[in-house]
Parts: C-alpha cells; sequence; structure tokens
C-alpha cells in the first residue's frame, strides 16, 4: 500500500492537503485502539511530508511504502537517485574540435553539466524547523500568546488555521498537553471572534468531546466555550475593523463588554449599567454595546435613552436587523405605531416570513383598530403545519376572532374557509368508509337484487357490520383530532 492510498489522496506536494487527509485518518486509527494502523499512518504522513517539503514533484510511482521498513524506504530513495546520476553521466564530454573553421561540438553529443548543476538530480535537504528541537506544547503556548497579542491578527480566522496546522501540532503523543496550554490560556484570554472559535473547534472538538472537557476542566469556562462554539454567546469584532487605529486600551474594553453581557444574563442592572457606561466612554461604534445599552435602558424603564442607542445603532450598522426590531417594538410601547410599521416592513423586504415582525404589525393594526385588515393579514400569512409555534402570533389571531372584543363583518373570504374546513373532512372519511365496506355493500346489494326478499337476519346482519365500521371510523377521526 502506497503512502497516497494509505492517506486516500492523490500525489500532492501540498503540505494542507497532506495534514488534512491525516487528520481525518486519524480517527479511524487511534493510537491506543489500533496502534498498528497508527503506525503506518504516521509512517505514511512523515514521507509524504518530507517529500512535500524536499521540493520534489512527487509522483504515483514515488518507492514509499506504508509498513516497510525505514531503512528499505531510504534504500528504494538512494536506488532511484543514483540511477538518476548515472543517466546524467552517460552525457558525452566532447573536447574541443582544432579544426580551422572554429569550435564546433560533436554531432548528436552534449557538455556534461557544471558540478553545480548536479543539485538537479539530488533532493533538497530537509531543513527542520529551530522550534522542532522544543517541546510541542511549549511552542504552541509561546506561539498562542504571541498572535493573540497583535490584535489585527487575533480577530482573522486564517491566522489561527495557519498556527494549528503547524507540524508539531500534529503531535499525537503531545495532544493532551497542547489541550492543557489552550484551556489554560482561554481562562485568562477569551475576547476571540465566533470564526476563531470555530477553527479551535475544528481542531480540539470541543462540542464532541463535551463530556471528557467536563470532567477535566472548570465547568464555567467549558460552558462558556460552548457557548461562544455555538453561537449563543457571540459578540460582533468587525466595527474595529473599520478603524484606522485603536486608540484605548482595546482588551480592557472587550473584557467590560464580557462582563456587561453576562451582568444583564443575570438581571444584575447595577453591575451592567456601569460595565456599560464605563465601555461607552472608551468606544461608541460598536453596534453590540449599543444594543446591549439599550436593553438595558428597557429593562430600567430608561426608554428615551434606549430610543437613542437605537438610533445610533440604525444609523451606523444599517443590516443590523436587531436594532430595527427592538426599535419597532419600543415605538409600538411608546404609541408611535406609523414609525414601528416602517421599521417592520424594512425588515420584510428581507425576511417576508418573519413571525416576530409579522406579530408586531398585527399588533400595530389592532392598536390603530384596523381590525378588518389584521384578520386579512391573518388568512394570508397562515403558519404552516412544520413551523414552529408562534404564541404571541396566534394568540393575536385567536384574539381577532373574539366578535366581543372586536366587532367585525362576516365575509365571503370566512364562509369559504369555514366551508372547506367542514366539507374536506366529510369527503375525506366518507371515501375511507367507502373503502372499508365495500365488498358487504356489494354482496348485499346482489343478494337484495337476486332474492324476492331476503330474511330479517340476513339485514340485521349487514346493518351491524356497517355500524361496526362507522364507529371505527369515528374512533380513527377522534385519534387524530387528539
Amino acid at each position: 500500500m502506497t503512502i497516497w492510498s494509505m492517506l486516500e489522496i492523490e500525489p500532492t506536494d501540498e503540505l494542507a492537503i497532506i495534514k488534512k487527509a491525516y487528520a481525518k485518518k486519524l480517527k479511524s486509527h487511534h493510537p491506543e485502539d489500533d496502534p498498528e494502523g497508527y503506525q503506518q499512518l504516521r509512517e505514511a504522513y512523515d514521507t509524504a511530508v518530507k517529500w512535500a517539503r524536499s521540493g520534489q514533484r512527487i509522483a504515483s510511482t514515488v518507492p514509499s511504502f506504508v509498513g516497510e521498513d525505514k531503512k528499505e524506504i531510504a534504500e528504494a530513495i538512494s536506488k532511484e537517485i543514483e540511477e538518476m546520476v548515472i543517466q546524467a553521466e552517460k552525457v558525452i564530454r566532447v573536447d574541443e574540435a582544432e579544426e580551422e573553421e572554429g569550435e564546433e561540438k560533436a554531432e548528436g553529443a552534449t557538455f556534461i553539466p557544471h558540478e553545480n548543476e548536479w543539485t538537479l538530480f539530488r533532493p533538497h535537504p530537509i531543513q527542520l524547523d529551530a522550534d522542532l528541537q522544543e517541546q510541542p506544547a511549549a511552542i504552541f503556548d509561546r506561539q498562542i500568546r504571541e498572535l493573540y497579542a497583535d490584535f489585527s491578527r487575533r480577530i482573522k480566522q486564517a491566522s489561527w488555521h495557519s498556527l494549528l496546522n503547524e507540524d508539531f501540532m500534529w503531535s499525537i503523543e503531545h495532544r493532551d498537553r497542547l489541550r492543557d496550554k489552550l484551556m489554560l490560556f482561554l481562562d485568562q484570554h477569551r475576547n476571540l471572534p465566533y470564526a476563531v472559535w470555530e477553527a479551535l473547534d475544528s481542531f480540539f472538538h470541543f462540542r464532541e468531546d463535551k463530556e471528557i472537557f467536563l470532567q477535566r476542566y472548570d465547568n464555567k469556562l467549558v460552558e462558556y466555550i460552548l457557548g461562544q462554539v455555538d453561537g449563543s454567546l457571540e459578540m460582533r469584532y468587525e466595527c474595529f475593523l473599520l478603524q484606522a487605529s485603536l486608540e484605548f486600551d482595546i482588551e480592557h474594553y472587550l473584557n467590560l463588554r464580557r462582563s456587561a453581557q453576562f451582568m444583564l444574563m443575570e438581571d444584575k442592572h447595577t453591575e451592567a449599567g456601569q460595565l456599560l457606561d464605563e465601555a461607552n466612554k472608551l468606544f461608541q461604534n460598536d453596534p453590540d454595546l449599543q444594543l446591549m445599552r439599550a436593553k438595558y435602558c428597557l429593562d430600567t424603564a430608561d426608554y428615551m435613552e434606549a430610543l437613542v442607542c437605537l438610533n445610533q445603532v440604525t444609523t451606523m450598522w444599517p443590516n443590523e436587523r436587531d436594532g430595527y426590531l427592538l426599535r419597532g417594538r419600543l415605538l409600538y410601547y411608546l404609541q408611535r405605531y406609523e414609525e414601528a410599521m416602517k421599521d417592520c416592513e424594512y425588515l420584510l423586504q428581507e425576511d417576508a416570513g418573519n413571525r416576530d415582525v409579522q406579530c408586531l404589525i398585527l399588533e400595530c393594526k389592532i392598536a390603530r383598530s384596523q381590525i378588518e385588515e389584521a384578520l386579512t393579514q391573518t388568512e394570508t400569512n397562515e403558519p404552516k403545519k412544520d413551523e414552529f409555534v408562534h404564541f404571541r402570533y396566534l394568540a393575536n389571531k385567536y384574539m381577532l376572532k373574539n366578535k366581543k372584543l372586536y366587532p367585525q363583518r362576516l365575509r365571503i373570504s370566512s364562509l369559504v374557509t369555514i366551508g372547506k374546513n367542514i366539507i374536506g373532512p366529510i369527503l375525506f372519511y366518507l371515501l375511507v368508509f367507502l373503502k372499508l365496506s365495500w365488498f358487504y355493500i356489494l354482496v348485499y346489494t346482489i343478494c337484495y337484487f337476486s332474492v324476492s326478499e331476503l330474511p330479517p337476519l340476513v339485514n340485521a346482519v349487514f346493518i351491524l357490520i356497517i355500524l361496526w365500521k362507522i364507529r371505527n371510523i369515528c374512533k380513527t377521526a377522534y385519534l387524530f383530532s387528539n
């Protein structure tokens, strides 16, 4: 089996492809469960990396075989190189012709290459990084700290992918130490964008190995990491890239923002307000910060300040949908219904089926006594059977149909809907009845027309059969309705 068939890839000198294939195969050849398979996989990986780094264009005929002794592999490679050199020595050296016409090359011959040109026939020596002489965990700890300290590189997913693809990261025997170093680091350095958490999860498998992490590390830290990976605690970093320079302590600001997020989640409004005020003094052009300030003001009934924050969010970040929805809800509460509906109409341009937005429009129409329009909306935007139930929307919908609360005229569309709801089930169960009873009806009909008078017992049996089928259908209808 060649190294490429072991790695299940085509011959290549791209290190990224080789490493990705190695990581994929590790799942089926774990050193503890399959030590022999892991040994072969590791040999294939090491050999492929060496050839890729040597600068050779690898062909499928490269004499590198998994499971062979390393000495035999080296001898096979040396033999191939020797054959290449022998082929080159067949080049004929021709002395200079001492003829009157001048120096000419003998026909069919070429010069022996200069000694420096022999390097074309030899593989380049493999250069090992000086860092590889250190322990992988120590290298990882140093590099991750350097990367985190450079904010412009820290928030780029590519920078982390580059670090995670380094050779020392693929040492399976050091995997636990690398994980320990990462968790120790993340305990004090948690300000990373969602894309970076995704990259770390793809390598260290936070979600897949959740139970292992919970057993070995602080549970609060693990829950925080899982919240970042699944996006429930996501905080954005794009706003910082738009600044020419960050003339404030960015790490202190991010710590304030993160702490304020948790204070709001725990309903600790006093602490949250202090953190938000301090963060706002440092930097104002952060949509996440302004949204948190708006929510804090809403919780503390400071509605006008909340409106100021939301206006700032929608002005700076026109695509911020949460800002528009929150502002629409606030405007509805302030009885500014037309302005609230404008925000809703803007949101529906991109997501016409958003139930939160439709519910807010419905409430605005009810508040403005537009009952007929509201009823029409509920009929044209019926929820699908597999759609998540939006209880507030349904509550408004059924409340509208209460004639004691909202007087309404009987409309043709309502009669059509009622007719469909009644006639449809009747036809369905009639077909079911005929499917179950057609044989008995057919036999009774033949007997009825072929005999002048049927015995009373036959009529009684037929009636009992029909009643039994009707009972079964009614029972089925009841089960479906519940």
